[in-house]
């Protein structure tokens, strides 16, 4: 059976979605950042609307990745779109008009990873993004999506079920979309096995799909093979698997 995660490396957790007061959120970037570095996370992305955080090495033993968020506002079919790890600055003007693909494309551009933020809160048209082309993933879960902070749509593993079911298979990924920190923070990342906690090292593992979203248990192994799915993980009540049977 062939183990779905490399053999080399080590696992390395982070959030790539969380706001500040440069943008809608209620925290500094300082005081943002100390509650993630506090949780132990080895990394995170700053990605408030429409302004590109730059990345930075070491924010105290904590690697701080370029970040956006972009959005077409109030336009219908909404999209947002996470932009993470950029080498460049993002060229884009915030517009309504603004199609997805476009902004997929502004992130990749300037050297960036593209993920489409919490479908399930954007009540995305699951036919709409079949023909989305340079997504890293999606957002299988999104914390502040839940109640008490939204209405219920946190978990969106419906889209990805029906995507799967058309052929077009999506990435997972999980984020607490913090912007009130007054208890979304810390509950939905992403573990990613890399050699290093560098940038170079996480984009390259993120584009490989060596990482899962977790609200809690940590995978060792999943392996497949000969009709089967063998899982070690640590403790849980239950296992759920998805499939289209």
């Amino acid at each position: 059976m062939n183990n779905l995660f490399p053999e080399c490396g080590k696992w390395f957790r982070g959030n790539l979605h969380m706001h500040t007061t440069c943008s809608d959120g209620k925290l500094s970037q300082e005081q943002a950042l100390q509650i993630y570095r506090e949780a132990g996370y080895d990394f995170v992305a700053m990605t408030d609307h429409w302004v590109q955080n730059r990345s930075i090495t070491s924010a105290n033993g904590m690697l701080v990745m370029d970040g956006i968020e972009l959005d077409n506002g109030g336009h219908n079919p909404i999209y947002h779109i996470l932009g993470v790890g950029m080498e460049r600055e993002i060229s884009l003007d915030r517009s309504a008009k603004l199609e997805p693909q476009q902004m997929i494309n502004a992130v990749r551009e300037a050297g960036g990873l593209a993920i489409l933020a919490h479908p399930m809160w954007s009540v995305t048209d699951p036919q709409d993004v079949m023909g989305l082309a340079g997504l890293c993933g999606t957002e299988i879960y999104n914390t502040v999506s839940g109640l008490p902070w939204n209405g219920d749509r946190a978990d969106s593993s419906a889209y990805i079920d029906i995507w799967a079911l058309k052929g077009k298979m999506m990435r997972c990924l999980a984020g607490d979309d913090s912007h009130f920190y007054n208890g979304e923070q810390t509950r939905s990342y992403v573990m990613v096995k890399a050699n290093e906690c560098t940038l170079p090292a996480l984009k390259k593992a993120l584009l490989a799909g060596d990482f899962y979203a977790s609200q809690g248990p940590r995978f060792r192994a999943i392996r497949v093979g000969g009709g089967r799915v063998e899982v070690e993980c640590s403790g849980a009540k239950t296992v759920v698997f998805n499939s289209n049977t």
